[in-house]
């Protein structure tokens, strides 16, 4: 059970109002801010709050009730979470979820549908869920989550009820890590400095799975800038091949150089970490060369 969250009080407050049964939740809201904010683990936790059937509602339900059984186990028939595969969220599977929104809720007040990664529902998609946004049916809850809100229809948007998710000051990530995660204050400090204000990358960094993944992302980034060309491009062309675990590795490359850059402002590091960034951006939004792309970045930069 989670009854104390990590949210700005103004966001904070706002959501709890709707704890209150007598109060009608807007029906539609979007949750935007960058990666790592906290926004689908404030939507996960305000939807079992919601369907919880305990009489004083608290974050993330009173994991007791039949219905938190049941959201914990994937099994709620009133919740639905949908998530892009290979970076799209198929239309064919937005028609089912507004299908499922017109069914009347089964064990408690309301159906709640969660759109994570908004961003990646293609034009027809949005479109096809504009009439549901504009009349939903009763008792209904659609959230939308993303850190690019740009990429949504203006029709979209404009049936949003937009909720800013902000970076956290490294005092807020500090004090709750000592609280939370029973760190002494040196090592709260250290990973509050180092996740840049994203409380979803703090709480990564107690991980040792991903301190794993981020130590062998190091060295395999090493290795590519010691070698010779023929070296890098065998490494990149079988890296490439794969588009998520590319994402995947990029994103891994990006967060430790971004911790590198917080001890060094060497200029090739920053150099390299700008175009490491520019060819997330390209990679996951455009059908590019993907090899071509990372070969002429890394053609620039080695030893």
């Amino acid at each position: 059970m989670m009854s104390e969250i990590f949210l700005e009080e103004r966001i904070k407050n706002f959501l709890e109002r709707f704890f209150n049964p007598e109060t009608k939740p807007v029906q539609s809201l979007l949750f935007y801010g960058e990666e790592a904010v906290g926004k689908k683990t404030i939507a996960l936790a305000f939807a079992k709050a919601l369907l919880c059937e305990a009489g004083q509602k608290t974050w993330n339900g009173c994991g007791h009730c039949q219905n938190c059984l049941r959201f914990d186990k994937d099994l709620h028939p009133d919740f639905l979470l949908l998530e892009p595969v290979d970076n799209d969220i198929p239309i064919e599977t937005v028609r089912k979820a507004i299908e499922f929104l017109h069914y009347e809720p089964q064990f408690s007040f309301l159906r709640i549908l969660i759109i994570n990664e908004a961003d990646r529902l293609k034009e027809d998609a949005q479109n096809t869920l504009l009439k549901t946004l504009e009349e939903p049916p009763q008792n209904t809850l659609i959230i939308f989550l993303t850190a690019y809100p740009q990429k949504l229809l203006a029709t979209v948007l404009s049936r949003l009820l937009p909720i800013r998710f902000p970076r956290s000051s490294a005092e807020q990530i500090t004090n709750f890590l000592i609280k939370k995660q029973s760190l002494n204050k040196n090592q709260a400090q250290e990973i509050a400095q180092m996740s840049e204000g994203k409380i979803g990358l703090a709480l990564k960094m107690l991980d040792k799975e991903y301190l794993k993944e981020i130590e062998d992302a190091q060295k395999k980034l090493t290795q590519i800038l010691k070698s010779d060309f023929l070296g890098r491009l065998k490494y990149l062309q079988a890296l490439t091949d794969d588009k998520e675990r590319l994402l995947e590795v990029l994103k891994l490359w990006l967060e430790m150089l971004n911790r590198d850059l917080q001890t060094s402002s060497s200029p090739s590091r920053i150099k390299l970490t700008k175009e490491l960034l520019k060819a997330f951006h390209l990679i996951s939004n455009y059908n590019i060369n993907n090899s071509l792309l990372l070969e002429n970045i890394f053609l620039n930069h080695g030893n």
